[in-house]
């Protein structure tokens, strides 16, 4: 049996300590119904399926209205309903009615974010990387980067490059604004094939 170490208030919810290392969010609602003391025995499988019978809707819900917005990978779901103080037995619940109702679908949201990304003329390097902090596939987040062409990631360059010469400084050395303009792009996923020849064009343009 566990033992529960302290109880504190915060939001609307309690926070019960287990053995001094885990804890657990209880809304007060629940911690009313069946409540909890410092010191008390607390067998924690059990009690998981007490919480799991009276979180999963309001659970469910939650997580509805968080991909009210836009797609939303697995790992993002997860870690706000964790967040939110739901109990793992029951946010993996949630999980698995949200993917068989085809409302979380990691495949879908790659391709999805790849548009929005590159929409706003992120490279390709700064999508992929963002994709995996996500916690997309290596597999499911290079299909989806498939759709981006090079003529398109060019396209997206040369668009920022344009718009960082027309504020560069008077007399400003070329050398010196090519690199800057350069590290902006590598900041924004363009790799270094792609920035020079968006520069190069750019700069023709310029000169012509």
């Amino acid at each position: 049996m566990d033992v529960i170490t302290a109880i504190t208030k915060e939001r609307g919810r309690l926070r019960v300590v287990i053995n001094e290392d885990s804890e657990v969010l209880v809304p007060v609602s629940l911690f009313r119904e069946r409540p909890l003391s410092v010191g008390d025995a607390i067998d924690m499988e059990e009690y998981d399926q007490w919480l799991l019978l009276r979180q999963y809707r309001h659970a469910l819900d939650r997580a509805v209205a968080f991909l009210a917005g836009r797609a939303r990978s697995r790992r993002e779901m997860e870690e706000r309903l964790l967040r939110s103080g739901y109990r793992p037995c029951t946010v993996e619940m949630v999980l698995f009615k949200l993917e068989k109702e085809g409302l979380l679908d990691d495949a879908d949201f790659a391709r999805q974010w790849v548009d929005a990304r590159s929409a706003r003329r992120m490279g390709r390097g700064r999508i992929a990387q963002e994709l995996r902090r996500k916690g997309v596939s290596a597999q499911e987040a290079e299909e989806a980067l498939e759709a981006l062409s090079e003529e398109d990631q060019l396209e997206g360059a040369i668009a920022l490059v344009e718009k960082a010469l027309s504020r560069v400084p008077s007399g400003e050395d070329s050398r010196k604004t090519a690199a800057r303009i350069t590290a902006m792009l590598a900041r924004r996923g363009y790799g270094y094939d792609v920035a020079r020849e968006a520069i190069s064009r750019v700069m023709e343009s310029t000169e012509e």
